[in-house]
Formats: C-alpha cells, sequence, structure tokens
C-alpha cells in the first residue's frame, strides 16, 4: 500500500515510440477529433489516484495509462495517495498548478464523502471536470463462515444478532458505507462499521471472518467467489453478472432501490484553461477507444461511459444533491 509519505517512486507508464505511429491513428480514427500534431512533453501527466493499490481506481488508471501516455505523447505517472475516504488525493490535485500535468482519478461518491469527512473541500469548486472512464461494478458478499445466501437471510441474521454483523467500510460516504447503512436504516438491523484504508485490506479480513459483511468492487470478488472465500448474495446493478446468472440483484430481492454509482472520473484543478480540457477529454476518449484499453475494463468489469466535461459537471453536481439528502435521510455525521 503507497500512503501520502510514502518516498517510493510511483508507478509509471511510457508508451513506446515505435508503436506511437500505428496506435495513435487508430485512436484518431476511433474518436474523430484527435489534434493533427500532437507536440510531446518532457514533463510526465501525474494522475492522483485516491486509492490504494488493488482497488477499482487503481485498476482504473493501469487500465487507461499505456493508452493515455501514447495519445498524449507523454509519460503517465500514477501516484496512489489512499486515505481520508479520497480526500487527501482530492487535496493534492485541488493544489496542483492548472497546467494539466496533473489530474485526479476518483469515484463519483465523492459527492457524498465530502459531507462525512471533515475537510473544507468542495467538488464544485476546487476541482475541473475532465472525463469519464466507466461505472464499476460490485457484489454483496458475506464471510463463508456466515450461513446466510441472501440479502434477507443477513437482515434476519443481523436482526437476531444485535451488533453481531460487522461491515467493510473503506471510506465515509462510499457505497461500501451507504448501502449498509441504508440497510440498518430500513430494517433496524444495527450492522457496526469497521474502517479499513481502502477495499483490499477489508476483504482480507472478510475473507477471515474477522468481519462479516461487505460491498467489494466485482472484479476483486470473483477471484475469491470461485475459491469459495466469499459468498455473493447479491449484485449491485440494474441486471444479474452474466459470471453468476443465478445471484439476484438488490432490486430483485424486494429491498428497494439501494444502488449507489460508482463511477470512475478524471478531475483537474480549479481554473485549468478551457483548451487543456478539450485537449485531455479527447485524449482520454482516444485511450478508451483503444482496443486492449477497452479489454481491460471489461476485465476489470468497468463498464465504459464516457463523457463532456460539462456533462461530467452537471451530473455530479446532481449526484451531489442526491448522495447529500441521503446522507441527511441517513442521519449520518462527519468522523
Amino acid at each position: 500500500m503507497r500512503h501520502a509519505n510514502d518516498s517510493r517512486p510511483p508507478f509509471a507508464y511510457q508508451g513506446k515510440v515505435s508503436e506511437l505511429s500505428r496506435r495513435s491513428v487508430i485512436a484518431a480514427a476511433l474518436v474523430g477529433c484527435l489534434p493533427a500534431r500532437a507536440q510531446p512533453s518532457n514533463r510526465p501527466l501525474r494522475i492522483v489516484l485516491a486509492g490504494p493499490p488493488g482497488g477499482i481506481i487503481d485498476v482504473g488508471g493501469r487500465a487507461i495509462a499505456d493508452a493515455l501516455a501514447q495519445a498524449l505523447v507523454q509519460p503517465v505517472v500514477l501516484d496512489h495517495r489512499p486515505g481520508a475516504a479520497g480526500m487527501i488525493a482530492a487535496q493534492i490535485a485541488a493544489a496542483a498548478a492548472p497546467d494539466g500535468n496533473t489530474l485526479l482519478l476518483t469515484v463519483s461518491e465523492i459527492t457524498a464523502i465530502q459531507f462525512l469527512t471533515p475537510i473544507a473541500f468542495d467538488l464544485a469548486r476546487d476541482l475541473t471536470p475532465v472525463a469519464t472512464i466507466g461505472e464499476g461494478s460490485a457484489l454483496a458478499c458475506v464471510s463463508p463462515d456466515l450461513q446466510v445466501h441472501d440479502l434477507r437471510g443477513l437482515i434476519e441474521y443481523a436482526v437476531a444478532h444485535p451488533q453481531g454483523v460487522h461491515y467493510l467500510n473503506p471510506g465515509n460516504g462510499t457505497r461500501q458505507h451507504l448501502i449498509p447503512e441504508q440497510i440498518n436504516r430500513a430494517f433496524g438491523t444495527g450492522m457496526i462499521s469497521v474502517p479499513y484504508r481502502g477495499l483490499p485490506p477489508g476483504v482480507v479480513d472478510l475473507i477471515a471472518g474477522r468481519i462479516q459483511f461487505g460491498i467489494v468492487s466485482t472484479a476483486l470478488a470473483l477471484s475469491h467467489i470461485s475459491a469459495r472465500a466469499l459468498r455473493p448474495i447479491a449484485f449491485l446493478g440494474q441486471q444479474r453478472l452474466d459470471e453468476l446468472p443465478d445471484l439476484p440483484t438488490i432490486e430483485e430481492q424486494g429491498l428497494g432501490r439501494m444502488h449507489v454509482r460508482s463511477t470512475l472520473s478524471l478531475f483537474g484543478p480549479r481554473g485549468l484553461p478551457a483548451p487543456t480540457v478539450a485537449r485531455l477529454n479527447r485524449a482520454v476518449a482516444a485511450a478508451v477507444g483503444d482496443p486492449q484499453t477497452r479489454e481491460r475494463l471489461r476485465h476489470a468489469y468497468i463498464e465504459i461511459e464516457l463523457s463532456q466535461p460539462d456533462d461530467l459537471g452537471r451530473r455530479l453536481v446532481s449526484e451531489q444533491e442526491e448522495l447529500g439528502s441521503l446522507v441527511r435521510r441517513l442521519n449520518l455525521r462527519p468522523e
């Protein structure tokens, strides 16, 4: 795990010069609007990742980094800065110079995180929307030691065992936090939050039975499910997962709409010039259009979802209002 004060050099991608022409032509054909003559930059593009290695943010960043380096003709450096539910990374990006060489990769739940983390930060005020990559899916899972097989069974167990279910919380305001709290509110289950600095270390404890319940990103969960180290009890999505066709969604289990989107998006510092934003947005579109990148995202169970900067900004303001209302309904407070 890379911490904010880690002195190790961040992970870097540098596209191969010998492949540049071929892949740039492919990317330009896919998006139709790349600059005709990209100028190489000696400075790397630093992408600050609001999560630890192995999490959905890390996986998404690694999936696009090589193709993004090719599209920009510029090295891309991935800098893991987990902690404070993504706010450490967000503040680093917000404080950077608005020159297009520092971006933040985070999830859309940051619009709720800012209500629950005691850090003076506002998404709309302090960051510039650049591009969306896609939405990650997730599974509700329990430790195999817990003899429940669906969400109803989990609720019944939690009601019968007050304070007997501890759930994985990689950060207040994330869907891993908000969905269990919605269940607590709706059914009086009293499940207890156990904080972790990111999802992967919490999954270790879930497998070991030290905690009983967690919302786990699909790519991370499936390998453990196939080894029977985790038991899935619901899929977070509108339709069932192809790999687990017998596993119903939360809505199919009659619990209403508890889905919280987790969309991977890139932001720059406040004041990032519009031409720079447009250039970066085109480069992201080219990177995501690369066949190898699309395959990497598919294997990470990230559904590609591109957007223009203005559309991303409007949607996240809407999500900020929606999740802020949810936080208030759940009577959650900053810790």
